[in-house]
C-alpha cells in the first residue's frame, strides 16, 4: 500500500503558454491604443497650429495690402520723394498678429519711394504671377515676418521643467 496519491492542478506547459500569450496580446493592444490617442491629441494639436498661423498670415497679408493701397495713394497724390515720406508719416510699420496665447506673427516694412520702372515691373510681376520674381510691393519691403514668442508667459523654472 505504498501508493502516492498526487493532487495537483491538471496544467501543462500549453496552458501557461497560451495564458502568457493572452496576457502579451492585451498588454501590447492596450500599448497600441494608447500610443494611438496620443498621436491623434499630437496631430489634432499640429493641425490647430497650423490653421491658426496660417489665419495670422491671412490677416498679416490683408495689413500689407491695405499699406499698399494707402502708399500707392500717397504716391499718386506726391510731386517729390520728401513729400510722400512726409505723407506717409513714418519711415516702417509694423504690426503684430496672434497665433495663439503663447505666439504673434510679426510684421514690419519698410518705405521705398519707387521709381516709374519700379511701378510698372511690378504690374508686370503682378500680372504675370511668377512666384520666383513677385515683389508684394512696389512701395515697400519686409522687414521682418517672423513668429515670436511671448517672453513674459514663458515662466519655466530651472528645477520645474515639465518632462513627458
Amino acid at each position: 500500500m505504498n501508493k502516492n496519491i498526487h493532487i495537483g492542478l491538471p496544467i501543462g506547459t500549453a496552458s501557461i503558454l497560451l495564458i502568457f500569450l493572452t496576457l502579451s496580446l492585451t498588454s501590447f493592444a492596450v500599448l497600441s491604443l494608447e500610443t494611438s490617442v496620443a498621436d491623434m491629441n499630437l496631430t489634432t494639436k499640429s493641425a490647430d497650429y497650423t490653421q491658426d498661423y496660417y489665419a495670422a498670415v491671412h490677416m498679416a497679408e490683408g495689413f500689407l495690402a491695405e499699406k499698399d493701397a494707402e502708399l500707392s495713394d500717397i504716391y499718386k497724390a506726391s510731386s517729390s520723394e520728401s513729400e510722400y515720406m512726409e505723407k506717409a508719416g513714418a519711415q516702417s510699420f509694423s504690426d503684430d498678429f496672434a497665433i495663439n496665447e503663447m505666439q504673434y506673427l510679426h510684421v514690419e516694412v519698410t518705405l521705398v519711394y519707387p521709381s516709374i520702372e519700379d511701378i510698372n515691373s511690378h504690374k508686370k510681376s503682378s500680372a504675370a504671377m511668377s512666384e520666383a520674381s513677385f515683389k508684394p510691393s512696389c512701395y515697400f519691403y519686409i522687414s521682418s515676418f517672423t513668429i515670436m514668442t511671448h517672453e513674459e508667459l514663458l515662466n519655466y523654472k530651472d528645477a520645474e521643467v515639465p518632462v513627458y
